[in-house]
């Protein structure tokens, strides 16, 4: 299982319904290639919550370890992604809801909505049982979800007020008490361009200079950029894309291995095969078996 991620990493998500811009999923890290999903970024407001096990959770170069009973708030246009906490599998409800929902009008939206969505501090925000109105959100959130996933009779309606709720709740603990800081990193937008290039050239045969000179950092910047946000260097993080691309090619049984590896931007069918083997665990002729079946 992949996120439909497109080339500039934003994600294309398929909502609930065509009627309502809300997202609900009860979902596993095991669901996905190496229990890590893409790293991307959406217009919606994500909340998840952790039913079982742990994740690691990053957002905009912050890395937040999640655990059984917590939860996170990841604002809109962040890049993001979850991944496995110590190699091990976590299951966890997901949802999306779009901020186009909670405008009204013009002053609520320049007033409320914009600061919010705006402020740099409020990236992403953890939420511990132990604390009051963290605790108070996480019932918030899960109030929603039930209502977004059940889907009544009227559950619109009263999604859309749960939901304003849950804003103001936020917007109280945050932008309401501290002020809106709309500080922009360079380091995001550098991550963001090369990620964004490897995802596009990923098939070509670029280096880590190549990667460097996109993202307008020397390579040893590329390099901690790299380990800091994605715990990967830059040539793993690629490594690692092109084995995911293949996973996908290798559905299609038109292509045999060789032409798979090609596409994928390996040199040699036998070079592809034994990267292959060390992070699937099995060989491509062995994993398209296990397709197959």
């Amino acid at each position: 299982m992949q996120l439909n991620v497109v080339e500039n990493l934003s994600e294309i998500v398929e909502y609930d319904t065509p009627y309502l811009p809300i997202r609900t999923r009860q979902s596993k890290l095991s669901y996905f290639n190496n229990r890590s999903a893409s790293c991307h970024w959406h217009i919606d407001l994500e909340f998840i919550l952790i039913l079982d096990g742990a994740m690691n959770y990053f957002v905009n170069g912050e890395n937040y370890l999640l655990q059984k009973g917590e939860g996170i708030f990841v604002n809109s246009n962040r890049l993001h992604y979850g991944y496995s906490y110590k190699d091990e599998d976590c299951s966890f409800l997901v949802m999306l809801l779009n901020p186009s929902l909670l405008v009204r009008n013009p002053y609520i939206e320049s007033k409320y909505i914009k600061p919010f969505l705006q402020d740099s501090n409020s990236d992403a925000i953890v939420f511990h049982e132990g604390i009051p109105w963290q605790s108070e959100a996480l019932r918030f959130i899960h109030a929603l979800y039930e209502t977004c996933h059940h889907q009544e009779d009227g559950y619109e309606l009263v999604a859309l007020s749960q939901f304003d709720l849950l804003f103001l709740h936020l917007y109280r603990n945050t932008v309401a008490q501290h002020g809106f800081h709309t500080e922009h990193s360079k380091d995001i937008t550098a991550i963001k361009k090369m990620l964004a290039f490897i995802q596009i050239h990923y098939g070509e045969n670029i280096s880590l200079q190549d990667i460097s000179t996109v993202g307008a950092v020397c390579r040893s910047k590329c390099c901690r950029l790299f380990k800091v946000s994605l715990k990967k260097t830059p040539i793993d993080y690629l490594t690692h894309f092109r084995i995911q691309k293949s996973i996908e090619l290798m559905t299609n049984n038109s292509l045999n291995i060789t032409d798979v590896s090609i596409a994928c931007g390996f040199n040699s069918s036998t070079y592809f095969a034994e990267v292959f083997k060390k992070i699937m665990g099995v060989s491509p002729t062995e994993y398209r078996q296990i397709l197959s079946k």
